[in-house]
């Protein structure tokens, strides 16, 4: 008797952990993350195996608690190898966005491993190699939270508006209480706040738009005319019934627009590329309003979702343009902006930036829009950072992250004056990408041309100084004018021992990837043996190669170049410290 008591005991136990575990994997598929995730954590307490801790850790990444996602992730990882070979991409992912670089190469690797055909792993390591050295050149920027804004929740993509900004916020609006399953957040609305004395300083934060604007589900981020009396902005319905519900699953996002009509905004009118098949997203006018842009993931892109623009058609809009390669990528686009010179800002997981996504800008060069880069910190961290938009002149203005540190909830909104911090005068967000150096005036005299100039040193310009000697086409020989100013750095390095000397070579665009990276590693070897014929020890030199992934112009693939613009990257940067 008390051997079947215990035998239906333990039954009726495992048929109630198959019955959590099969109810949180419905729930996951369904996309309702926060709700699986209360019952794989009772389930990883009851039967902590790697499965269930693998599907945890998978609720917290997509829901950006990387914390979480990492003590998950740990525990698969402690119990041996797992045999889904994306936990290792996803673990290196989370393990990055916490600040732990090394066990994320590890585990980048490990996925490299796994999937030798797959070339993302290396380029999340080249990624966070990149990022390292780019560091050392930061300036001194400084970013606010705007406290008087944000909320413990996700505040993010805000925008001028009259006297103030208007934001996407997943803050409790009175009257609404509908939980996003995904987050267990409440849906997205739109907050407007009056700005006070300062960029940080803001009062009356409420609701924005009236009954017609903020509804059920998510509404927002959003964008106006400039005379402020038509907004566009993003909405998800739940409007799929019958055989559309069976047939799409699930409901987009779509852009509606409504008008300031004797002070109320009016009842929506739908985009006209709307669709149940697609998304579109994200919208954004530009400064005249010639042109929209937007966010989707239409058939024919380039990566999970693009970034597209419509041109305005009388009192319509024209068909879809894809913004195409020099924006787009084989990831995620999304979030635009555009500021006062045309230069075009977007967040992307496509770059070889930070990590999560990273605000980039496409410069406008002479109206074409040139090869984006991802901007250097402190705009973007090792999560996500999105949403830039300007107050003047590209040096001041706002913009969103998840990042932890400084943080008051999820997504916060930051404000940042270049005017305030000190920084050169002529330095704007548009320029300040991952390989900008500071231009250093006293020294400007004699940082050597590509052909023929020759370095002098002295002491007091060592600081801050670097300089760079240049190769011919497809060789690593050094040149006479090269060996003239290593000579000279020889010379100050034996006169002040207690220098280290950084190098990095670097390639023009033409040749394969593989190649030009072995030339650059060979430019930086005939400078280290030049050094070392003159008495300089290799271990007083780090070098690294980056072939043509830090071109310093426009000469990218499948750009006509002269061989003059060609020259300026066929070079070995140097740097002491």
């Amino acid at each position: 008797m008390k051997t079947s008591y215990y035998i239906i005991l333990l039954l009726a136990l495992c048929t109630t952990a198959y019955g959590r575990s099969h109810k949180a994997d419905k729930l996951f598929e369904r996309w309702e993350y926060s709700r699986a995730a209360r019952l794989y954590e009772k389930e990883a307490v009851r039967h902590p195996d790697q499965d269930v801790h693998f599907k945890l850790g998978e609720c917290y990444r997509q829901m950006n608690r990387y914390s979480q996602a990492k003590d998950a992730y740990d525990k698969v990882n402690a119990a041996g190898p797992y045999s889904n070979s994306e936990f290792y991409l996803h673990y290196g992912q989370v393990l990055r966005s916490t600040g732990n670089n090394e066990e994320a190469r590890v585990a980048f690797e490990k996925y490299g491993q796994l999937n030798p055909g797959d070339s993302t792993a290396q380029f999340y390591i080249e990624s966070m190699e990149i990022v390292q050295e780019d560091h050392k050149w930061d300036e001194p920027i400084t970013v606010s939270n705007v406290q008087a804004i944000n909320s413990e929740t996700s505040d993010f993509a805000p925008v001028l508006y009259r006297d103030g900004i208007v934001f996407a916020s997943s803050r409790k609006t009175p009257g609404h209480t509908l939980i996003y399953p995904w987050t267990g957040t409440n849906y997205l609305d739109l907050y407007y706040a009056t700005k006070g004395s300062n960029g940080t300083d803001y009062t009356d934060v409420v609701p924005f738009g009236g009954k017609n604007i903020n509804q059920k589900y998510h509404d927002g981020p959003a964008t106006f005319s400039a005379d402020g009396n038509t907004m566009y902005f993003s909405r998800v319905e739940k409007t799929l019934k019958g055989k559309d519900k069976k047939k799409y699953q699930v409901e987009q996002n779509k852009i509606y627009k409504s008008e300031l009509k004797d002070g109320d905004w009016s009842e929506v009118t739908a985009f006209a590329y709307n669709s149940n098949e697609y998304s579109v997203a994200n919208p954004v006018l530009s400064p005249d309003g010639s042109r929209l842009y937007f966010v989707s993931d239409m058939s024919g892109g380039y990566g999970e979702t693009d970034i597209y623009y419509c041109d305005r058609n009388g009192e319509g809009w024209g068909s879809p343009v894809n913004m195409g390669p020099n924006v787009n990528t084989f990831n995620t686009e999304k979030f635009p902006s555009v500021d006062s010179a045309g230069n075009f800002y977007f967040a992307s997981d496509g770059y070889q930036g930070f990590g999560g996504l990273d605000i980039c800008v496409a410069l406008n060069k002479d109206g074409k829009l040139q090869k984006a880069k991802p901007l250097k910190a402190p705009f973007n961290s090792s999560t996500d950072d999105l949403g830039i938009v300007f107050l003047e002149d590209g040096r001041t203005g706002y913009f969103s992250s998840n990042r932890v540190s400084g943080s008051t909830g999820d997504d916060d909104i930051y404000y940042f004056n270049l005017n305030h911090d000190d920084v050169d005068t002529n330095l704007v967000t548009s320029i300040y990408t991952i390989g900008y150096r500071p231009p250093m005036q006293p020294i400007a005299s004699i940082v050597p041309t590509p052909r023929d100039s020759v370095m002098d040193i002295t002491p007091a310009m060592v600081k801050a100084f670097y300089g760079s000697i240049y190769f011919d086409y497809n060789k690593s020989d050094l040149r006479s004018s090269a060996k003239d100013s290593l000579s000279r750095v020889a010379t100050y390095m034996k006169e002040n021992p207690g220098r280290r000397l950084i190098l990095s070579g670097h390639c023009d665009i033409r040749g394969t990837d593989e190649y030009n990276m072995q030339l650059s590693v060979r430019r930086n070897d005939a400078a280290i043996r030049y050094l070392g014929a003159l008495g300089i020890p290799k271990s007083r030199i780090s070098a690294t190669g980056y072939g043509f992934r830090k071109l310093v112009n426009h000469c990218d693939k499948g750009v006509e170049c002269p061989e003059e613009e060609h020259q300026k990257n066929r070079r070995v940067e140097f740097r002491f410290e």
